[in-house]
Parts: structure tokens; C-alpha cells; sequence
């Protein structure tokens, strides 16, 4: 688990040199399921939405193996404008946490790898299938 982890994390400074900033960059696993989603949020994601998907898989298929591909469930974006821009924490291996409740959802777990270091907006969670 630990190297799909920093396989994740990897990806951060690629995607950020090459489409710009990243406001939210997690690894969650929800209460009732097996597989991780891997969560994303950018401005420049709802710019373009079906070629910003196909961009994050493909930056996920590079670099995670066959097997590890199995234990990602889906790509999910976020839309930008539930976080607040301002400084941001970012960290390569991510900071866990446990039990908690992201926007109405129970997740058991998250590495998250860059989130805002303010509270997010509150409102509902909308993501871009």
C-alpha cells in the first residue's frame, strides 16, 4: 500500500508542471468499499472535463502497475470553486486520516497529497463524471 501511495504522490509535480495548480489531490477510501478513488480538483479541470479525465488516468496508468491499477476505483474531479484559493499544503506522501466525513461522505480513509490550509467552502460535493 505504501508504494501505490507514493506512486500517487508522484504524480503531483508532473501534473502540476503541466496543467497548472492542483487544489485538491487525494487518495479516499469510503466506509463500504475495497477500492480507493483517487479525487481531484483544478481550475483547469473544468475547463475541459473529458480530456482533463483522460489526462489523470493516463498519468495514473504510467505509473501504477496492472495489479495496483486494481485497487483504484475511479478518477473523480472535484469542481474548483469549493475550495478557496490561497496557500495550500502539499505533501508528497500525503498525510492520513481516518474516519472522517468529506462532504457528507463516510470515507475510513484518505491520503491527501494537497488540500487548501483553510477550511473548505461548505456546500455540497459536486464532482464531474
Amino acid at each position: 500500500m505504501k508504494q501505490l501511495i507514493k506512486k500517487i504522490g508522484s504524480l503531483l509535480e508532473p501534473i502540476t508542471a503541466e496543467k497548472g495548480t492542483v487544489l485538491f489531490f487525494a487518495l479516499a477510501r469510503r466506509e463500504d468499499a475495497s477500492v480507493w478513488d483517487l479525487l481531484v480538483a483544478a481550475k483547469w479541470i473544468d475547463e475541459d472535463r473529458k480530456s482533463a479525465l483522460d489526462y489523470l488516468v493516463n498519468q495514473v496508468q504510467q505509473v501504477l502497475t496492472k495489479q495496483e491499477l486494481l485497487y483504484i476505483s475511479a478518477v473523480i474531479m472535484l469542481r474548483h470553486e469549493y475550495f478557496i484559493d490561497g496557500s495550500l499544503i502539499k505533501r508528497e506522501m500525503g498525510w492520513e486520516e481516518s474516519n472522517i466525513d468529506l462532504y457528507g461522505v463516510a470515507v475510513e480513509k484518505a491520503y491527501i497529497f494537497v488540500a487548501p490550509d483553510v477550511e473548505f467552502k461548505m456546500g455540497p460535493l459536486h464532482a464531474i463524471h
